[in-house]
Protein backbone atom coordinates (compact mmCIF):
# COMPACT_ATOMS: atom_id res chain seq x y z
CA UNK A 1 0.00 0.00 0.00
CA UNK A 2 1.44 3.37 -1.00
CA UNK A 3 1.72 5.86 1.88
CA UNK A 4 1.17 9.59 1.42
CA UNK A 5 4.24 11.81 1.84
CA UNK A 6 4.46 13.86 5.05
CA UNK A 7 2.63 17.18 5.06
CA UNK A 8 4.47 20.33 4.03
CA UNK A 9 2.62 22.36 6.63
CA UNK A 10 5.35 22.19 9.32
CA UNK A 11 7.95 23.38 6.79
CA UNK A 12 5.75 26.25 5.62
CA UNK A 13 4.89 27.20 9.20
CA UNK A 14 8.58 27.17 10.12
CA UNK A 15 9.50 29.45 7.19
CA UNK A 16 6.73 31.88 8.14
CA UNK A 17 7.93 32.01 11.76
CA UNK A 18 11.62 32.39 10.82
CA UNK A 19 10.95 35.21 8.36
CA UNK A 20 8.54 37.00 10.72
CA UNK A 21 10.91 36.83 13.70
CA UNK A 22 14.09 37.89 11.90
CA UNK A 23 12.52 40.46 9.59
CA UNK A 24 10.56 42.12 12.40
CA UNK A 25 13.82 42.94 14.21
CA UNK A 26 15.72 43.98 11.08
CA UNK A 27 12.68 45.88 9.83
CA UNK A 28 12.45 47.79 13.11
CA UNK A 29 16.04 48.97 12.72
CA UNK A 30 15.33 50.04 9.15
CA UNK A 31 12.14 51.86 10.19
CA UNK A 32 14.10 53.76 12.84
CA UNK A 33 16.64 54.80 10.20
CA UNK A 34 19.43 52.77 11.79
CA UNK A 35 22.07 50.99 9.73
CA UNK A 36 24.95 48.65 10.39
CA UNK A 37 28.19 49.90 8.85
CA UNK A 38 30.75 47.95 6.82
CA UNK A 39 32.47 46.71 9.98
CA UNK A 40 29.20 45.16 11.12
CA UNK A 41 28.57 47.61 13.97
CA UNK A 42 25.95 50.33 13.95
CA UNK A 43 26.79 54.00 14.05
CA UNK A 44 24.68 54.15 17.23
CA UNK A 45 25.88 52.18 20.30
CA UNK A 46 24.21 48.79 20.59
CA UNK A 47 22.91 48.66 17.02
CA UNK A 48 23.65 45.24 15.53
CA UNK A 49 22.00 42.82 13.12
CA UNK A 50 22.96 39.72 15.13
CA UNK A 51 19.77 39.24 17.24
CA UNK A 52 17.88 38.66 13.99
CA UNK A 53 19.99 35.55 13.42
CA UNK A 54 18.18 33.85 16.31
CA UNK A 55 14.95 33.79 14.29
CA UNK A 56 15.51 30.35 12.69
CA UNK A 57 16.23 28.63 16.04
CA UNK A 58 13.23 30.20 17.79
CA UNK A 59 11.04 29.37 14.77
CA UNK A 60 12.17 25.73 14.88
CA UNK A 61 11.27 25.40 18.58
CA UNK A 62 7.89 27.11 18.10
CA UNK A 63 7.01 24.98 15.07
CA UNK A 64 8.09 21.76 16.80
CA UNK A 65 5.85 22.63 19.76
CA UNK A 66 2.97 23.61 17.47
CA UNK A 67 2.94 20.29 15.62
CA UNK A 68 4.45 17.95 18.21
CA UNK A 69 3.22 19.21 21.57
CA UNK A 70 4.94 20.98 24.49
CA UNK A 71 7.77 18.45 24.76
CA UNK A 72 8.72 18.57 21.09
CA UNK A 73 10.64 21.83 21.40
CA UNK A 74 12.79 20.48 24.23
CA UNK A 75 13.29 17.23 22.31
CA UNK A 76 14.60 19.24 19.35
CA UNK A 77 17.11 20.99 21.61
CA UNK A 78 18.18 17.72 23.24
CA UNK A 79 18.75 16.06 19.87
CA UNK A 80 20.93 19.00 18.84
CA UNK A 81 23.46 18.13 21.57
CA UNK A 82 23.04 14.40 22.25
CA UNK A 83 23.84 13.08 18.77
CA UNK A 84 27.57 13.83 19.05
CA UNK A 85 29.53 11.44 16.82
CA UNK A 86 31.50 8.54 18.25
CA UNK A 87 34.42 8.53 18.71
CA UNK A 88 34.18 12.08 20.02
CA UNK A 89 37.39 13.32 18.38
CA UNK A 90 35.83 12.70 14.95
CA UNK A 91 33.06 15.15 15.75
CA UNK A 92 35.50 17.78 17.01
CA UNK A 93 37.76 17.32 13.99
CA UNK A 94 34.82 17.83 11.64
CA UNK A 95 33.38 20.75 13.63
CA UNK A 96 36.67 22.64 13.83
CA UNK A 97 37.98 21.80 10.35
CA UNK A 98 37.56 25.41 9.07
CA UNK A 99 39.75 26.67 11.93
CA UNK A 100 42.32 23.98 11.18
CA UNK A 101 42.33 24.93 7.49
CA UNK A 102 42.60 28.60 8.42
CA UNK A 103 45.56 27.94 10.75
CA UNK A 104 47.37 26.01 8.01
CA UNK A 105 46.78 28.85 5.54
CA UNK A 106 48.11 31.39 8.04
CA UNK A 107 51.24 29.24 8.53
CA UNK A 108 51.78 29.22 4.77
CA UNK A 109 51.15 32.98 4.69
CA UNK A 110 53.74 33.52 7.46
CA UNK A 111 56.24 31.16 5.78
CA UNK A 112 56.00 33.28 2.63
CA UNK A 113 57.19 36.25 4.66
CA UNK A 114 53.85 38.07 4.77
CA UNK A 115 52.93 40.21 7.76
CA UNK A 116 50.49 38.68 10.24
CA UNK A 117 47.51 40.74 11.48
CA UNK A 118 47.46 41.87 15.13
CA UNK A 119 46.06 39.31 17.56
CA UNK A 120 42.89 41.32 18.23
CA UNK A 121 41.98 41.17 14.52
CA UNK A 122 41.29 37.45 14.87
CA UNK A 123 38.26 38.06 17.10
CA UNK A 124 36.87 41.35 15.74
CA UNK A 125 33.57 39.91 14.53
CA UNK A 126 30.90 41.95 12.67
CA UNK A 127 28.12 43.04 14.98
CA UNK A 128 30.02 42.56 18.24
CA UNK A 129 31.77 45.27 20.29
CA UNK A 130 35.44 45.64 19.39
CA UNK A 131 36.45 45.58 23.06
CA UNK A 132 35.12 42.06 23.62
CA UNK A 133 37.73 39.38 24.19
CA UNK A 134 38.05 36.09 22.29
CA UNK A 135 36.06 33.96 24.77
CA UNK A 136 33.06 36.31 24.74
CA UNK A 137 33.17 36.60 20.95
CA UNK A 138 33.32 32.83 20.39
CA UNK A 139 30.47 32.15 22.84
CA UNK A 140 28.30 34.84 21.27
CA UNK A 141 28.94 33.66 17.71
CA UNK A 142 28.30 30.00 18.62
CA UNK A 143 24.96 30.85 20.26
CA UNK A 144 23.68 33.45 17.78
CA UNK A 145 25.29 32.69 14.43
CA UNK A 146 25.87 28.94 14.88
CA UNK A 147 22.96 27.51 16.85
CA UNK A 148 20.72 30.47 16.02
CA UNK A 149 20.76 29.51 12.35
CA UNK A 150 21.60 25.80 12.23
CA UNK A 151 18.99 24.61 14.72
CA UNK A 152 16.48 25.94 12.19
CA UNK A 153 17.95 25.46 8.71
CA UNK A 154 19.59 22.05 9.03
CA UNK A 155 18.17 20.86 12.36
CA UNK A 156 14.51 21.45 11.51
CA UNK A 157 13.73 22.56 7.95
CA UNK A 158 16.25 20.22 6.31
CA UNK A 159 15.00 17.29 8.41
CA UNK A 160 11.34 17.96 7.59
CA UNK A 161 11.95 18.36 3.86
CA UNK A 162 14.17 15.26 3.66
CA UNK A 163 11.17 13.18 4.76
CA UNK A 164 9.32 14.31 1.64
CA UNK A 165 11.98 14.60 -1.07
CA UNK A 166 15.58 13.68 -1.90
CA UNK A 167 18.46 15.24 0.00
CA UNK A 168 19.41 17.18 -3.17
CA UNK A 169 15.93 18.69 -3.45
CA UNK A 170 15.67 19.32 0.29
CA UNK A 171 19.00 21.17 0.29
CA UNK A 172 18.00 23.25 -2.73
CA UNK A 173 14.79 24.33 -0.97
CA UNK A 174 16.67 25.16 2.22
CA UNK A 175 19.19 27.21 0.21
CA UNK A 176 16.41 29.11 -1.58
CA UNK A 177 14.65 30.01 1.68
CA UNK A 178 17.97 30.86 3.33
CA UNK A 179 18.80 33.29 0.51
CA UNK A 180 15.40 35.01 0.68
CA UNK A 181 15.62 35.26 4.49
CA UNK A 182 18.78 37.42 4.11
CA UNK A 183 16.95 40.04 1.98
CA UNK A 184 16.57 42.86 4.60
CA UNK A 185 20.30 42.73 5.33
CA UNK A 186 21.03 44.15 1.88
CA UNK A 187 19.45 47.41 3.12
CA UNK A 188 20.52 47.16 6.76
CA UNK A 189 24.15 45.99 6.52
CA UNK A 190 26.55 48.15 4.52
CA UNK A 191 28.90 45.26 3.71
CA UNK A 192 26.02 43.28 2.16
CA UNK A 193 24.63 46.37 0.43
CA UNK A 194 27.99 46.69 -1.34
CA UNK A 195 27.34 43.31 -2.99
CA UNK A 196 24.18 44.45 -4.77
CA UNK A 197 25.03 44.18 -8.46
CA UNK A 198 27.25 41.63 -10.22
CA UNK A 199 28.70 40.45 -6.88
CA UNK A 200 25.23 39.33 -5.79
CA UNK A 201 25.38 36.33 -8.13
CA UNK A 202 28.63 35.22 -6.52
CA UNK A 203 27.10 35.62 -3.06
CA UNK A 204 24.07 33.52 -4.07
CA UNK A 205 26.26 30.78 -5.57
CA UNK A 206 28.48 30.78 -2.49
CA UNK A 207 25.48 30.47 -0.17
CA UNK A 208 23.99 27.65 -2.25
CA UNK A 209 27.31 25.79 -2.11
CA UNK A 210 27.47 26.47 1.62
CA UNK A 211 24.02 24.92 2.04
CA UNK A 212 25.27 21.68 0.44
CA UNK A 213 28.45 21.72 2.55
CA UNK A 214 26.48 22.22 5.77
CA UNK A 215 23.99 19.53 4.74
CA UNK A 216 26.85 17.10 4.21
CA UNK A 217 28.47 18.05 7.53
CA UNK A 218 25.07 17.40 9.10
CA UNK A 219 24.97 13.97 7.45
CA UNK A 220 28.59 13.05 8.27
CA UNK A 221 28.07 14.01 11.93
CA UNK A 222 25.13 11.64 12.29
CA UNK A 223 22.70 14.58 12.06
CA UNK A 224 24.23 16.35 15.05
CA UNK A 225 23.22 20.02 14.91
CA UNK A 226 25.91 20.98 17.44
CA UNK A 227 28.65 19.86 15.03
CA UNK A 228 27.06 21.81 12.16
CA UNK A 229 26.68 24.91 14.35
CA UNK A 230 30.34 24.73 15.39
CA UNK A 231 31.43 24.26 11.76
CA UNK A 232 29.38 27.29 10.71
CA UNK A 233 30.84 29.29 13.61
CA UNK A 234 34.42 28.20 12.89
CA UNK A 235 34.10 29.11 9.21
CA UNK A 236 32.70 32.55 9.98
CA UNK A 237 35.36 33.20 12.62
CA UNK A 238 37.99 32.61 9.93
CA UNK A 239 36.47 34.53 7.01
CA UNK A 240 34.29 37.19 8.68
CA UNK A 241 36.72 38.55 11.27
CA UNK A 242 39.04 41.43 10.50
CA UNK A 243 42.01 39.07 10.10
CA UNK A 244 40.23 36.96 7.50
CA UNK A 245 39.58 39.70 4.97
CA UNK A 246 41.32 39.36 1.62
CA UNK A 247 43.26 36.27 0.59
CA UNK A 248 42.02 34.10 3.48
CA UNK A 249 38.37 34.65 2.58
CA UNK A 250 39.08 34.06 -1.11
CA UNK A 251 40.89 30.75 -0.59
CA UNK A 252 38.48 29.27 1.94
CA UNK A 253 35.41 30.45 0.04
CA UNK A 254 36.77 28.84 -3.12
CA UNK A 255 37.27 25.60 -1.19
CA UNK A 256 33.69 25.68 0.08
CA UNK A 257 32.37 26.33 -3.42
CA UNK A 258 34.30 23.38 -4.85
CA UNK A 259 33.13 21.13 -2.01
CA UNK A 260 29.54 22.32 -2.33
CA UNK A 261 29.42 21.91 -6.13
CA UNK A 262 30.91 18.43 -5.86
CA UNK A 263 28.38 17.39 -3.23
CA UNK A 264 25.50 18.83 -5.26
CA UNK A 265 26.65 16.96 -8.38
CA UNK A 266 26.97 13.63 -6.53
CA UNK A 267 23.57 14.01 -4.86
CA UNK A 268 21.98 15.05 -8.17
CA UNK A 269 23.28 11.91 -9.89
CA UNK A 270 22.03 9.79 -7.01
CA UNK A 271 18.62 11.48 -7.20
CA UNK A 272 18.35 10.73 -10.91
CA UNK A 273 19.53 7.15 -10.43
CA UNK A 274 17.04 6.55 -7.61
CA UNK A 275 14.28 8.08 -9.74
CA UNK A 276 15.06 5.70 -12.61
CA UNK A 277 15.18 2.71 -10.26
CA UNK A 278 11.80 3.64 -8.78
CA UNK A 279 10.33 3.98 -12.28
CA UNK A 280 11.73 0.56 -13.23
CA UNK A 281 10.24 -1.01 -10.12
CA UNK A 282 6.83 0.52 -10.85
CA UNK A 283 6.92 -0.91 -14.38
CA UNK A 284 7.93 -4.31 -13.06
Amino acid sequence: MKTAPPSLRPALCYVAFAVALSWSYWGLLLALGLRVDAAGVGAHPGVTHLPGLLGPAVAAILTARWYGGPGAGWALLRRAFTRWPRPAFRGWLLALSPLIAGALLWLVWYALGREMPPAAAFWHFPGLPAQWGPVAVVLAVVCVNGLGEELGWRGYLGEVLSQRCSRWSATCWVAAVWMAWHAPLFWLNASMAAMVGPMLLGWALGLACGAFVLAQVHEWSGRCVAVVALWHTAYNLVVATEAGHGAMTTVLSAGVMVWGCTTAAVWWRQRRRDGVNQSDSRVA
